[in-house]
């Protein structure tokens, strides 16, 4: 605990107890009351430890009158077990008024030695003991003292801190769990042990309970006082004091006082969640990752859980979500880095801000790095078009290798150029809330350099709007002649294959370094293009296809992913070739790539314990998958070729064998379900006789067996139907590996938790056969997530079958934003799932975009890399860094969230 702080909130306790009073809570829901007294417990115990009583006094009061308050409520003994779980039983509550007995008696005597010379001695509390110190050497030392981590102060370790330890090989783990569950999954960790409950007896000493262990056990108990730190770790305890009848508060007990021969480094600590809670951020570092947590069955819980909405005006209907909710947002300028993560960081609380108005200054700042980037983007477009006209007079166009890509930065141009006239309309709002603003508070006091400022404003939005007219008539005459290529291009016939004696002539592997010159290509005036010269088409020889393999040595055989080899490539920055219009499938790739836990288990070897031989894709797909991987993360090579994996699921799937654009998101839902069949080794045994609706339908999706992608990628939905006259509820449970929302078709820029708010509203349905009424009858359904998963995808459902043009498939442009941090899914959860110790805080780590319409398109990855801390472009073979403020676009498709912590990828 550190020093004492001084007194500077009263000179009595009277004056403490006045600042202790809580508002009339009748009118709050238990559920409010319960967190709200929940919130004030760990800001008293923080207060504690930090050495403020005086702030700790009046919070543990707080606590005790919410306490009281929650007690009175009429509805207590319906929750009484609901609040025993969440407040813990009366013993729990006991300790904590020990503790504030302790504190009363400490600011009592502080209190009546206010104005005594300073050497008189003052009482402190050091690791929850009564020690005597004077004023005066408190006062010289406590500059000194440095102040412990939050977590040192609270007595636990985040499994993300343990994570570090354990890299850095500095801790020693007690694992106090029983010894039958400890062999059935535990830490991989060399430094961690276990200490068996059944061994764990009050009142016996550090010395006993070594005797006790196993001898391996004795040798690692005996390094507890050369290790850095010491932690101590059950299934599932979350607080720095644990009930005392409990197995971790005796060990604790026994390493702080009855182990008279060591003195440890450092205060021993209890890991937040225990090992239920570790086993969920990192399944890679824990043997049996499938093992659940033993639970008790809760008749009080379950029945709450049974009822999801008490009164049937819980239910937020998709009709009270109306049109106007959708209109455009005021913008941001996303060239300022800060003010867009600022922005996306407010999720759904800056839909309902009031915007701020800005300066005219400010406004014409914004408006001069907008216009450079814009017209930046303009002179790229027009070059890249002109270049793209010259090959296609000269016979190429849509067929070469330069050419296609060629073609798809155009794509990428044009959509950006899309997001700059939304960048411009946000700015003629700014400006016109700048002029109402005035018109309101005082227009005589504008200055005329102000409102001369705000004429130009004005004229330059009016004459970049008129320059966008103008451009959109040439992206339409681009798409014409687009069209005609690829129409051009169905009947196109590759050459035979060049003689050797062409050394000049560029083939597929020199693509990559022709591209990289593209950038700076496109960046110079037209006259000064250089000539083209003629490149030679990629060659294939169709006869040889790889052989039906063997499966049993499919890990060991040879595989041709063509590798260009490149200097400083970064890890996990390697490119993937396009094989045919494979953007689709390089995108997907990219961001599963960059998904730590997947890599490591894959570039660790672990997947090859797990792999199951007997399903429908015999672990094929999971071997070509951890292998290139492995190609990807090993930084040597600037591009590779997914030859074997293209092969592999073309055998299952015929569309991802041909040459024709797919859609990444068909190809990524049946990639997870690929991945999740080809792992799923991992038995789960019941845990308990009775078990919950969700358990039984988890239980029936997975068939008992689960593996690291359902851990890591699948959650649960609970579809809600509740009857509109008797109100009666019945519930199904579906497993999902991604999200599909909506995009509302009214708005041209929204928000992603607008999209989610609609998704997740109720709505009606008509003649449901209630089983409580015995008839037909109006209900409402409504969804919610009963599991969340570590790894969040988000599908944004941009393709529509457009009923006005024969049913023929169109592309909303929307401008969608989302958060890049802090994306909060509680609002969208079922009641059971809001008690878990699951994360409900989400961060951005990769997007899959797609440019284009349905008739031509191409896709990319932009994904954040966990080793370099930072966010990068995946166009096919070409890897380029991206700043932070470009990864919103209109061009968004998929959305990979994840509460994982990052990890630092290691050959």
């Amino acid at each position: 605990m550190a020093q004492l702080k001084k007194l500077h909130m009263s000179s009595n306790l009277e004056g403490l107890e006045k600042l202790t009073n809580i508002p009339d809570l009748s009118t709050k829901s238990m559920k409010i009351l319960l967190n709200t007294a929940r919130k004030l417990y760990m800001a008293a115990e923080e207060y504690r430890l930090d050495g403020d009583e005086e702030l700790a006094y009046i919070t543990y009061m707080k606590y005790f009158n919410m306490l009281a308050a929650i007690h009175s409520k009429s509805d207590y003994a319906i929750h009484k077990t609901a609040v025993r779980q969440m407040l813990g039983d009366t013993a729990a509550n006991r300790r904590i008024m020990d503790s504030l007995e302790v504190i009363s008696n400490s600011l009592s005597k502080r209190y009546a030695l206010q104005g005594r010379p300073p050497a008189e001695p003052i009482t402190n509390f050091v690791n929850g003991r009564t020690v005597l110190e004077s004023s005066t050497s408190t006062s010289t030392t406590s500059t000194s003292i440095s102040q412990p981590t939050d977590y040192a102060r609270l007595g636990l370790i985040t499994c993300q801190e343990l994570y570090r330890r354990m890299q850095e090989k500095t801790v020693l783990v007690m694992d106090c769990r029983s010894s039958t569950d400890f062999e059935t999954s535990h830490l991989t960790y060399f430094c961690a042990f276990n200490v068996p409950e059944e061994l764990i007896v009050a009142g016996m000493s550090a010395g006993r309970l070594q005797a006790r262990l196993s001898s391996s056990g004795k040798a690692s108990w005996a390094s507890r006082s050369v290790k850095d730190s010491v932690v101590l770790m059950d299934w599932n305890t979350k607080d720095a004091q644990p009930a005392a009848s409990t197995a971790i508060a005796t060990l604790l007990d026994i390493l702080k006082n009855w182990d008279p021969d060591v003195t440890y480094r450092a205060p021993i600590q209890i890991v937040e969640g225990g090992y239920e809670y570790f086993i969920m951020m990192y399944p890679t570092h824990c043997t049996n990752p499938s093992v659940q947590a033993p639970q008790q069955n809760n008749n009080d819980i379950e029945t709450i859980d049974d009822i999801e909405y008490p009164s049937i005006h819980d239910i937020t209907m998709k009709e009270d979500i109306s049109a106007r909710d959708f209109k455009p947002r005021p913008d941001i300028n996303r060239a300022s880095k800060p003010t867009a993560l600022r922005t996306y960081e407010q999720g759904s609380q800056a839909v309902k801000a009031v915007p701020q108005v800005k300066p005219i200054a400010e406004i014409m700042r914004d408006q001069e790095e907008f216009l450079q980037r814009a017209e930046q983007n303009d002179e790229q477009l027009d070059n890249a078009f002109k270049m793209w006209k010259r090959q296609t007079a000269e016979g190429d166009g849509l067929n070469a290798t330069n050419g296609q890509e060629l073609h798809y930065r155009i794509l990428q141009l044009e959509s950006r150029a899309q997001d700059y006239i939304l960048e411009n309309n946000r700015l003629r709002e700014e400006v016109n809330r700048y002029k109402e603003e005035l018109d309101t508070v005082a227009p005589q006091k504008v200055s005329s350099k102000d409102a001369e400022a705000t004429r130009n404003v004005e004229s330059r939005i009016q004459e970049r709007q008129r320059l966008d007219e103008q451009h959109e008539l040439e992206r339409v005459e681009r798409e014409r002649q687009l069209a005609i290529a690829r129409e051009a291009k169905k009947h196109y016939k590759s050459p035979p294959p060049a003689s050797p004696a062409s050394p000049k002539k560029l083939s597929f592997e020199d693509a990559p370094n022709v591209f990289d010159s593209m950038e700076s290509l496109l960046k110079l005036p037209a006259e000064e293009l250089p000539p083209l010269d003629a490149v030679e088409r990629p060659a294939f020889d169709r006869a040889m296809k790889p052989q039906p393999r063997n499966v049993a040595t499919t890990t060991s055989r040879v595989r041709d992913f063509s590798p260009v080899v490149g200097q400083n490539v970064g890890r996990g920055l390697t490119g993937l070739k396009n094989l045919g219009n494979t953007c689709y499938m390089n995108s997907i790739l990219q961001c599963l790539s960059n998904t730590p836990q997947l890599t490591d288990f894959c570039i660790s070897d672990k997947y090859k314990n797990h792999i199951s031989r007997s399903n429908k894709t015999n672990g094929q797909v999971i071997d070509e998958v951890a292998a290139l991987i492995k190609e990807l993360w090993n930084g040597q090579y600037k591009c590779v070729a997914s030859k074997d994996l293209r092969y592999v699921v073309g055998q299952y799937q015929k569309i991802f064998s041909g040459v024709d654009q797919q859609d990444s998101h068909e190809f990524l839902t049946i990639l997870m379900d690929w991945l999740h069949s080809d792992l799923q080794t991992l038995h789960i045994a019941r845990q308990r006789e009775t078990i919950s609706a969700s358990e039984k339908a988890w239980l029936e999706f997975t068939k008992a067996k689960e593996s690291m992608i359902l851990h890591c990628f699948y959650g649960q939905m609970k579809s809600t139907v509740k009857c509109v006259t008797c109100h009666k509820e019945s519930a199904t449970y579906e497993c999902f590996s991604n999200l599909s929302l909506e995009l509302p078709p009214n708005a041209n820029v929204c928000q992603l938790n607008q999209c989610m708010d609609m998704y997740f509203s109720g709505e009606r349905i008509h003649g449901w056969n209630c089983p409580s009424c015995k008839t037909k009858r109006d209900a409402i359904k409504k969804l919610d997530i009963s599991k969340l998963p570590p790894v969040l995808v988000v599908h944004l459902k941009r393709f529509y079958a457009d009923p006005s043009n024969a049913g023929a498939y169109m592309k909303k442009q929307n401008y969608l934003r989302f958060p890049l941090e802090n994306m909060d899914m509680t609002p969208y959860i079922a009641r059971a799932e809001s008690r878990t110790f699951t994360p409900k805080t989400y961060q951005l780590y990769a997007v899959s975009n797609h440019y284009g319409t349905m008739e031509g398109g191409h896709y990319t990855a932009f994904c954040k890399s966990a080793n370099y801390g930072r966010w990068f472009k995946f166009d096919d073979q070409v890897v380029s860094a991206l700043d932070t403020s470009n990864v919103v676009s209109s061009a968004a498709y998929i959305l990979f969230y994840t509460w994982l912590p990052p990890m630092q990828m290691s050959l």
